[in-house]
This record gives structure tokens, C-alpha cells and sequence, in this order.
């Protein structure tokens, strides 16, 4: 099922997992995912499949760590990314529920995953209601946040959309427990992000330096630190809602003093900077 990977491989230790959906599902029912050879966890290489578009998969997948994306290659072979799949999500569901998968998954640092057999998926609610709301949540989740995405495209500048991804990311990996303050490891090369938004890596590169000289983020390495949340969710119109509870929970916990100057700005440089 998946490239390149021996699934001979060694088992990976069972530990604690994010709280999210995929926790919630793990907690509830753990034996259901790790139970046959095909909800073994699995580590799987950085760049290589966990989904080919075109096939048909028995299962659907839990990523418990690393990053991965899902994405589609045109007949021109530009590639769009459709997602970043982070660790705590369940993914691939239409990749079993429908005929062929349609788009592709693969990984962008090594991951481990394990597998929910499609004959769980299709008696999950009446058999266990509480894995049945984990797979909903997850889709509805997917769903909102594929739409936040066709925004981006259709409407927001580069500047708004480099500045979106990053505040989606931070929310998403809070939920995860994978920040570290106002801070988060990213391991997106400048094309991977531009494949996602729509913008060359030139223009990628421009963005994230304006974003960085506006007072807004910091970049060293791979390290994003967001410095303004306030003003970044405003200059982009992030709603973290869509995001859930945990989202909507931000504005009480990280919230600065709020710097209408630097806010209109921004705005300003923003509509300036339209694509």
C-alpha cells in the first residue's frame, strides 16, 4: 500500500497522542486501529506515498507524527497542493470511500501512521459512536479548511495568503500540542508553500521577508515565531473557528495589545501587494 516501505518493518512504541480528532479516536477505541496487519503503525521515509491518486485504498489513515500532503499533478504537470496533513489527523477517507483516490499523500518528514480498516468505517456508528464523531469531525474539519484554501486562491493576496497559512499552521499544531510558545518547527521548503497558494517561490521568498521586516513573524531555520497574532489574523481575516473549539479558545489566551497603526499598515501594504 504504501511505496517504498517494508511492511515487515518493526512496530513503533505505543505513546500519548495529540488532542485532536485522531486522539479522541485513539483514546475511545485503540484496539480497532492497531488490531491486524493493517492498522499496524507504520514509519514511513519522508518522500515517499502513503496514497497514490487513481487507486483504491482498504483503509483510511491516522498520522500520529511527522507532516505530510495531500496534492494532485495536472496533464501539465504543475503540482496543487490541496492540504498539509499534521500529526493528530486522519486522513484518506476518500481514498476507500470512493471509487479511486483522487488526490495523492505523501511525506514530507518521516511519519508514522496506522490504518482504520474500511469494514470499521462502514459500521463505525453503529458499532462505536465515539470513533463515528472522530471520522466525521475529521471530514468536516477537511471541508472547512479546503475552503479557507479556494478563499486564498480567489481572493487574498500573497501577502494575506502566506500570512493565513501560517496562523492555520500555528492553530492546527497547538491543537496537536506541537508549539513551543508562540513558536512552531515548519519543514515546508518555499515551493511546497507556493504550491499550496498558488505563488512562484520568488514570490513566496519576497512575502515571508515583508512579513518578517513588518514585525509580524520570525524565521530562523525551520523555527516560525509568530510575533503579532493580533495583527496578522486581522490583516488576513483569520477566523480560527473553522479551526475548532480549541481554535476559538485563542483570542482569551494569546491575544495581544491590540496596534491599530501597525494593523492599517499592514492593510494598506497588503492591497498594494494584491496578486
Amino acid at each position: 500500500m504504501w511505496r517504498n516501505v517494508d511492511n515487515r518493518g518493526p512496530f513503533l512504541p505505543t505513546r500519548p497522542h495529540p488532542a485532536s480528532c485522531a486522539h479522541r479516536l485513539m483514546c475511545g477505541d485503540l484496539h480497532l486501529v492497531e488490531k491486524g496487519p493493517t492498522g499496524e503503525i507504520r514509519h514511513i521515509p519522508k518522500n515517499n506515498d502513503v496514497v497514490v491518486a487513481g487507486r483504491h485504498y482498504g483503509t483510511a489513515f491516522v498520522n500520529h507524527d511527522g507532516w505530510l500532503f495531500r496534492y494532485k499533478i495536472l496533464h501539465n504537470g504543475d503540482r496543487q497542493i490541496v492540504d498539509f496533513i499534521l500529526p493528530g489527523q486522519i486522513f484518506g477517507l476518500q481514498a476507500c470511500l470512493f471509487k479511486a483516490s483522487l488526490y495523492s499523500t505523501t511525506a514530507i518528514t518521516d511519519a508514522s501512521v496506522s490504518s482504520i480498516p474500511l469494514d470499521v468505517i462502514d459500521q463505525v456508528f453503529d458499532r462505536n459512536p465515539e470513533l463515528g464523531k472522530a471520522l466525521f469531525w475529521s471530514a468536516v474539519c477537511e471541508a472547512a479548511i479546503v475552503g479557507e484554501h479556494l478563499i486564498d486562491a480567489a481572493c487574498r493576496s500573497a501577502y494575506e495568503r502566506v500570512a493565513h497559512l501560517l496562523l492555520e499552521l500555528f492553530v492546527r499544531l497547538k491543537t496537536a500540542r506541537r508549539i513551543d510558545g508562540m513558536s512552531f518547527n515548519m519543514p515546508l521548503t518555499q515551493e511546497l508553500i507556493g504550491d499550496a497558494l498558488g505563488l512562484t517561490t520568488v514570490h513566496v521568498n519576497r512575502t515571508l521577508r515583508s512579513l518578517r521586516s513588518d514585525g509580524l513573524i520570525d524565521i530562523r531555520s525551520r523555527c516560525v515565531t509568530i510575533l503579532d497574532f493580533d495583527a496578522l489574523s486581522q490583516l488576513c481575516d483569520f477566523d480560527n473557528s473553522y479551526l475548532g473549539e480549541t481554535a476559538r479558545a485563542l483570542a482569551s489566551e494569546l491575544m495581544p495589545e491590540r496596534r491599530n497603526d501597525v494593523v492599517q499598515s499592514i492593510a494598506r501594504h497588503a492591497k498594494s501587494a494584491r496578486v
